[in-house]
């Protein structure tokens, strides 16, 4: 069986950068050594923890220093000998772009072979919502979605609290996503960590009642998963695995997916989540080209 870790934050010895390894040593509070494995060497913890492949988020994050439009192009690159072990998760934030330069990094992305994008709000201080017109009418947002609908690709949306410093945790309440449901029906939409800790029942209310709205359960510690959603098994079918590794209390990668496949729900939806959904929704770098 190959699983696949949906929402990671994987860097590697290749890409990453002064700004990039202090941050992550600063904020996530990770060890230093699993910040600069080579690419080859995490393939080979992958192979060890049964993961056919991970998504990796490389969305731009310049209000936290870290990174632009192009750290995906370089994620890419920097797999490419892996195609089959990896999907990058692109993105641009809209707010800090002309509606050009937005056409321009989603093209730039998609041609590259994102697996798809990652609007992060807390981190990028704007509303999933900000589009419309009642919300400031932010055009360049609603590019992005209306593209990712287009070239169908799932749109990862941060739910829930950020603990960095520079996080605007106004920005992460669920109910917002609502309307980008609406709005671009045919958008296949990850709402990542179910709301967690403020907001999981409007969270989990929404990913109940529209089509195509799906919960990334990562940064949940599994152990606490069944206290944060009880009703787990009644979504199953639009769920999936990520561990948001190496965010936060998340080291070991193989580790906190054995202690996801250990919770006390049927064997069939644990294989769901952790597999076959994800399989579905996020294709491999090797797949997208």
């Amino acid at each position: 069986m190959g699983y696949v870790d949906a929402h990671t934050h994987a860097v590697f010895r290749e890409i990453i950068t002064d700004e990039l390894l202090n941050f992550a040593i600063n904020e996530w509070h990770a060890p230093r050594e699993l910040l600069l494995m080579s690419v080859k060497e995490f393939v080979k913890i992958l192979d060890d923890s049964e993961i056919e492949y991970i998504g990796v988020m490389a969305h731009p994050s310049r209000k936290l220093g870290v990174a632009k439009e192009d750290y995906a192009l370089k994620v890419i690159d920097a797999v490419k000998d892996y195609a089959d072990r990896f999907a990058v998760i692109g993105g641009v934030e809209a707010n800090e772009l002309t509606v050009e330069e937005v056409r321009y990094w989603l093209g730039r992305q998609y041609e590259a072979g994102i697996s798809a994008i990652k609007v992060h709000p807390p981190h990028m201080w704007l509303k999933p919502n900000a589009y419309r017109p009642e919300e400031g009418g932010l055009k360049q947002l609603g590019l992005v979605y209306q593209f990712a609908e287009d070239h169908g690709l799932p749109v990862y949306i941060h739910t829930g609290t950020s603990a960095f410093s520079k996080a605007r945790n106004k920005y992460g309440d669920p109910i917002f996503v609502d309307d980008v449901a609406v709005d671009f029906p045919r958008l296949t939409i990850l709402m990542s960590h179910v709301g967690r800790p403020n907001w999981v029942p409007t969270a989990f209310q929404l990913i109940r009642i529209r089509r195509n709205i799906y919960a990334d359960l990562s940064s949940i510690p599994p152990k606490r998963l069944l206290e944060y959603i009880p009703r787990l098994t009644e979504i199953s079918e639009k769920s999936v695995y990520g561990s948001d590794y190496p965010g936060p209390g998340v080291y070991d990668i193989k580790a906190n997916l054995k202690e996801f496949l250990n919770i006390q729900i049927p064997r069939e939806d644990l294989i769901k989540i952790a597999s076959d959904n994800p399989k579905k929704i996020l294709k491999p770098l090797s797949r997208t080209r």
